[in-house]
């Protein structure tokens, strides 16, 4: 006859040795943290030709309508040939969705028509006589010009006063392809003798002229004209930034050209004299721009942080060229701060960044990125670095929320690519959830939960309750950030039990909702469904066998997971159980029952830590490893030096480390055992059932081994 229990127990020790399916339990993967330029300008640089079209193309808008998209207009003047152009604006016009196309029709504007018209025909034929394949209408092929002049004459017939810059420029452009330099000197001057400096079609014609001059050898002349129209990539000077700074400052093309090689240490070292010298000129309008450009060299390159937030502080304080500028040097003051540990600007800069990342402006996301990298790269080390874990923690909060749907939409493009993420993402937590399968997979695969796992659980009962503080800077944090009871007590409970300290982990994990525990993945995925204080096989396998020098690699065990026998208070359970074996531990009666207590807690232990890691972890697998921060752009040393205190799951629970301890205690609790019955049953809890027949046969437990199976000599 065979005993029905027994048979249950030996069919569960044969599921476990031969379960042929694994189980992999990957964490959160390390957050991506942007870094987004702050003073330089990133992918390819704007020619001078591109600055004069945006600015064109501003100048037709305004001649025009306001009302007309940027787009059509440039469709029109830059993209359209001569032949499609007078399709759409002549007698019988071809139907277009361009809105410049019927402007001109319907207004009937003859003069813009007309103009357009000719400089089309200018481009056209020029650009015949460039090509290598133009062969020229005379056959003497030597210094052929091509034919410019009734497009010349044309354009100089004009007498009206609306468009006389702009056909002044096409005569100006007409003469150079005519290769008339002097000509094209001389008219320039003529015409545009009476306009302002600042007339765009002027400064474009300039370059032509200083063009001519560079033609005609006089390249010293060129490069002044160059220089005062802005062009500092025609410069043919040894220094272009000496040379511009000297007559140009104030030209926005200059101060681009600083930033398009921002990245450059040599060529950044060798402007800021120039910067120094360009400061002490009082003529400088725009001395917010210098300032910054100071800071940024200070910083990034001198390491003189303090000079650096000096410059910046000045730089705010003084006129910049661009909105832009201005902006990017109070998002890279806020670098300064945090480096600096100056909070007194910190809510007020954050409200300001928040309204950067409103949906509604076209640079949102590049906001988003630099508030994320304001906050991840410079305020959260320095916070936790001073031990203000409460205000790290909420502001990293802060950031991991703030596009939530952005995080939402990479975790979804994991599971395309049949990624796992960690089995213990909550629902039902996070204030902005949409989806209730999968809503809130940033309240445990992010930064800020585990910053808060590196805490201890008396660290982290402080943090929640600090947090809870009616502050100004606390309140604006929390709309974003997390505050559920449920949330911090069931974390602060599992800190308990990593610690050991199971009286407060009862505290705290008897707060926590039943409901809550039913929500979290580990529940539905059947991790809360195995016994502790069963002696699991060990876990260690060969990463690659064939690799030499391969090291043991940690897996989770073949155990099966039963998600219908999942418990929900798992973890409250084990806390009790745990902390009265650390009391028979001391109180028992007997050396046996003090030994078997020791054992029973030395197994809860390593299967805490190991079988039954969601007790006191959040995640376990290959994919995980150390939870470190990767920047976006690659630095080899970055979590080690910014992120180095976050907890380190391999070094500090790692299987080698729980093993050892382990056997020290069992061998241990087995020395304190004196009769044979407790014996026995010590080693019935380990599975060591042939030492209990072959040395404790005539114990209860042996004879129940012996009587409950008809052949068990067969499987000892």
């Amino acid at each position: 006859m065979k005993s029905t229990k027994f048979t249950q127990f030996l069919s569960s020790l044969i599921l476990i040795a031969a379960c042929a399916i694994e189980s992999y339990a990957c964490g959160p993967f390390p957050p991506i943290i942007p870094t987004p330029e702050f003073f330089g300008l990133s992918g390819p640089h704007k020619s001078m030709s591109e600055y004069e079209r945006e600015e064109n193309l501003w100048l037709w808008q305004s001649l025009t309508s306001e009302r007309i998209p940027l787009a059509d207009i440039e469709e029109v003047v830059y993209r359209d040939s001569r032949s499609l152009f007078y399709d759409y604006t002549g007698y019988k016009p071809t139907k277009t969705d361009n809105l410049f196309y019927i402007y001109l029709n319907n207004s009937c504007d003859g003069e813009i028509i007309d103009l357009l018209g000719t400089a089309k025909d200018l481009e056209e034929r020029w650009r015949e006589i460039r090509s290598p394949w133009y062969y020229p209408r005379k056959h003497d092929h030597s210094g052929d010009t091509g034919d410019f002049h009734d497009i010349i004459e044309q354009c100089k017939g004009y007498n009206g006063e609306r468009l006389k810059d702009r056909y002044a420029f096409q005569v100006t452009r007409a003469l150079f392809a005519s290769r008339d330099y002097a000509s094209c000197i001389e008219y320039t001057d003529s015409a545009f003798a009476d306009i302002p400096d600042s007339n765009l079609m002027k400064r474009m014609a300039q370059r032509y002229v200083a063009g001519c001059w560079s033609r005609l050898g006089d390249v010293n002349r060129a490069d002044s004209i160059f220089a005062k129209a802005g062009d500092i990539w025609s410069l043919s000077v040894e220094d272009p930034v000496k040379y511009m700074a000297e007559r140009n400052p104030e030209a926005p093309q200059f101060i681009d050209y600083i930033r398009g090689n921002a990245t450059d240490t040599t060529f950044m070292q060798g402007v800021r004299p120039i910067v120094v010298e360009l400061l002490r000129n009082n003529k400088v309008s725009c001395r917010g721009d210098w300032n910054f450009i100071m800071a940024y060299i200070d910083n990034e390159f001198n390491n003189n942080k303090s000079v650096a937030r000096q410059n910046i502080h000045k730089a705010l304080k003084q006129k910049f060229s661009s909105e832009e500028l201005e902006s990017l040097a109070r998002a890279y003051k806020m670098k300064l701060d945090a480096q600096a540990e100056d909070y007194s600007n910190l809510l007020a800069d954050l409200k300001w960044l928040e309204r950067k990342t409103d949906l509604l402006n076209p640079d949102a996301q590049e906001w988003l990125r630099r508030c994320r990298n304001i906050i991840y790269v410079d305020w959260v080390p320095t916070l936790w670095n001073k031990k203000d874990y409460s205000t790290a923690i909420l502001l990293c909060a802060y950031a991991d929320n703030l596009a939530p749907s952005e995080q939402w939409h990479e975790a979804w493009t994991n599971v395309e690519r049949h990624v796992y993420w960690s089995p213990t993402q909550v629902l039902n937590i996070s204030k902005m959830r949409e989806s209730e399968e999968y809503a809130n997979l940033i309240d445990y695969g992010s930064l800020s939960f585990q910053m808060m796992g590196s805490l201890s659980s008396a660290q982290l009962a402080f943090v929640y309750n600090h947090i809870l503080k009616d502050t100004p800077l606390y309140s604006f944090l929390c709309s974003k950030a997390s505050t559920d009871k449920d949330y911090y007590y069931e974390l602060i409970g599992t800190l308990a039990l990593r610690e050991e300290n199971y009286n407060r982990a009862i505290t705290y994990l008897s707060k926590v909702s039943e409901h809550y525990f039913k929500t979290m993945n580990i529940y539905k995925w059947g991790y809360l469904c195995r016994n502790p204080f069963t002696p699991y096989p060990s876990r260690w396998k060969v990463w690659s066998p064939t690799y030499a020098g391969a090291e043991p690699w940690e897996y989770e065990s073949q155990a099966m997971r039963h998600t219908n026998k999942s418990n929900p208070k798992a973890k409250l359970d084990f806390a009790r159980k745990m902390q009265e074996y650390k009391r028979q531990m001391t109180y028992g009666h007997t050396s046996d029952e003090r030994g078997l207590a020791r054992m029973m807690y030395a197994i809860g232990r390593r299967n805490s830590f190991e079988e039954c890691w969601a007790l006191t972890q959040y995640w376990r697998g290959e994919c995980c490893g150390v939870f470190e921060p990767d920047l976006q752009y690659w630095e080899d040393d970055f979590a080690q030096r910014r992120y180095a205190f976050l907890y380190d799951y391999e070094e500090t629970i790692g299987h080698k480390a729980t093993e050892k301890f382990y056997d020290e205690e069992i061998k241990a609790s087995l020395a304190m055992l004196t009769t044979d019955e407790a014996k026995a049953r010590a080693h019935f809890t380990l599975n060591n059932l042939k030492t209990i027949v072959k040395y404790y046969g005539d114990t209860s437990i042996g004879q129940y081994i012996k009587t409950s199976c008809d052949n068990w000599q067969s499987w000892l």
